[in-house]
């Protein structure tokens, strides 16, 4: 079997700052391809055109798409010609996403884009957490097979596993519960660390919301820390009580609530990022994504940490409604005692 148009797309997403001032240079921005698509970007990523480069002996074009909640995420597609052979391109699918210099080439290509963004950059992180993935794609084959017929004679486990294995009957069809379809001209398939994917139009609508969902995990994974974090240092501080030191307690109340209000932020902006309307293929495929990927835990987690953190928040703003009281009654009580104390006194 030969594949027509064959490609391979090596990603690399990077946490790099707090936010990207996408209004800072008149960047184009991305919107998806597919004429029937109602997937909506709440602010669009900016997408560049980096030129063409060289990479393991493949030529191939990179690309950056910078999303406003501090991502960048690197595409270098590696263009395999017009046809290649199958048993080639499998080749190429298992070795590629694995070359031991792809993460210098990531790192080298990134350095450069952040000296030229400078300042558009708001609060960087110097040293950005990342998420990879790779995208194995053909627009046809020869002999032609419809999408169902291909899901049946490829081999789909070892190109989205990235194993050459004869894989159990239980992988195989754990694997089918990431394969769509929208038509019998188009195929996708989810793996953890590649996505196979069949388009006849030469579409990547599939794989641009993959690469939402890490780009999402990056953000989402980056405020779970600092919530966690909160947590962890919390009880050090509580630890340390005493009535009297309302300051302390107040920093300690404030700094809560200013993170609880950041994360629930973030949280409600990646909400609105992106939405699917009235489109079952592409909320599917999202939301198998979020799932697959982990994205759907990790907002659960983060969601349990926040009612935790709010809980907190309450116990700490009663202790603190509590020790001001008792001061009252306190000062009340001095006072009525230094009143009754010189009433007794002048009488004499």
């Amino acid at each position: 079997m030969r594949l027509h148009a064959p490609k391979i797309a090596l990603y690399r997403l990077f946490d790099v700052a707090d936010e990207i001032d996408l209004g800072a240079s008149d960047l184009p921005r991305y919107r998806l391809r597919r004429a029937r698509s109602p997937v909506r970007y709440g602010e669009p990523p900016a997408e560049l055109r980096l030129g063409p480069r060289r990479f393991a002996g493949e030529d191939g074009t990179l690309w950056a798409r910078l999303y406003p909640f501090g991502v960048v995420a690197l595409r270098l597609v590696l263009d395999l010609g017009s046809e290649l052979d199958l048993v080639d391109f499998r080749q190429r699918a298992l070795a590629l996403p694995e070359h031991p210099g792809l993460g210098a080439f990531f790192e080298g290509e990134l350095a450069r884009l952040r000296e030229e963004l400078g300042a558009a950059l708001e609060g960087p992180f110097p040293e950005p957490a990342e998420e990879e993935f790779a995208v194995l794609f053909f627009a046809g084959t020869d002999p032609a097979l419809p999408a169902s017929r291909l899901a049946e004679t490829l081999p789909v486990a070892e190109l989205v596993l990235g194993e050459r294995e004869r894989f159990a009957p239980e992988v195989e069809r754990g694997l089918a519960r990431y394969r769509f379809s929208y038509t019998e001209e188009d195929l996708a398939v989810l793996g953890f660390e590649r996505v196979l994917l069949f388009d006849s139009e030469g579409i990547w609508d599939v794989a641009d919301l993959v690469e939402f969902v890490h780009a999402e995990l990056l953000e989402l994974g980056y405020y779970d820390r600092v919530l966690a974090r909160a947590l962890r240092e919390l009880p050090e501080e509580l630890a340390r009580y005493a009535p009297w030191r309302y300051r302390h307690y107040e920093r300690i109340r404030r700094r809560l609530m200013q993170v609880h209000a950041e994360v629930t932020e973030v949280r409600s902006r990646l909400a609105e990022s992106l939405r699917i309307t009235e489109d079952f293929f592409y909320a599917r495929v999202l939301e198998a994504a979020a799932e697959l990927y982990g994205a759907m835990e990790l907002s659960r987690a983060t969601a349990e940490k926040l009612g935790v953190l709010s809980g907190l928040y309450q116990m700490i703003t009663e202790e603190q409604n509590f020790a001001r009281a008792q001061a009252v009654e306190v000062g009340i009580f001095a006072l009525i005692l230094f009143e009754v104390l010189r009433a007794v006194w002048g009488g004499r």
